[in-house]
């Protein structure tokens, strides 16, 4: 894996060393490992971010970005008005998938662990699971034409629940843990404990897996094709 340093990434981007710090934690860079004091960030990630910043568009809020994932997916999006839902409505009509996953990049934050199998099925029980540990189901892992079981724990959580259960179970901050943990600053897109599929489509298009990022940007684009 390729790897950049945080001074490198902002002098690419062209932005401060403390909006590389943001963009980690909001999960548009993918933190690659440490030397000494300093991040390093998978080079991959570094030059999606690039690419994507050139398209247009101020990143959606939280709220805006979920209820388009929840128009996308088919449900409903009860935290907009009317008029905002048809505004937003409109603007999915013309947007790529590339440009929706830039967009949503605000969607959550990002933390990410290293644990073992008894500490992941624990915490499999309290996250609504998304993009690819939602491949451990055999028939959702089909309709992204994938093969099921990606071995990876990634769900969304309620605002505090990482460092909360990190304490409780002695998770240890890994870059390249195998437990990816997405926290919302509000609960109403997960209500009854599932994720969009749109949700989980951007959430692959993250991965560091070219298949999986693959399968992700295919499936949004089939759902803003049948906007």
């Amino acid at each position: 894996m390729s790897m950049m340093t945080t001074t490198e990434t902002a002098k690419l981007l062209g932005v401060s060393s403390e909006a590389v710090r943001k963009m980690l934690k909001t999960g548009r860079l993918e933190q690659a490992g440490v030397a000494g004091r300093a991040i390093l960030i998978d080079t991959d990630s570094v030059h999606r971010a690039h690419r994507d910043g050139k398209r247009s568009g101020r990143l959606w809020t939280q709220r805006t970005a979920w209820a388009a994932l929840a128009i996308l997916s088919g449900a409903e999006a009860t935290w907009l008005s009317a008029s905002e839902l048809w505004r937003l409505r409109q603007r999915l009509a013309v947007l790529s998938a590339a440009e929706v996953h830039q967009l949503a990049r605000n969607r959550a934050v990002v933390h990410r662990y290293r644990g073992g199998e008894s500490v992941k099925q624990k915490l499999s029980q309290a996250l609504a699971v998304t993009g690819a540990g939602a491949l451990e189901d055999p028939v959702l892992a089909n309709a992204f034409g994938l093969a099921a079981g990606a071995g990876m724990l990634e769900g969304y959580a309620k605002a505090g629940f990482a460092g909360m259960h990190a304490r409780k179970l002695g998770l240890r901050e890994d870059p390249v843990g195998d437990i990816l943990i997405r926290e919302l600053g509000f609960v109403q897109p997960l209500e009854g404990g599932k994720v969009p599929v749109a949700a989980i489509a951007v959430d692959l298009m993250d991965s560091i897996y070219i298949r999986e990022r693959s399968a992700g940007r295919s499936k949004l684009e089939a759902l803003l094709n049948a906007i």
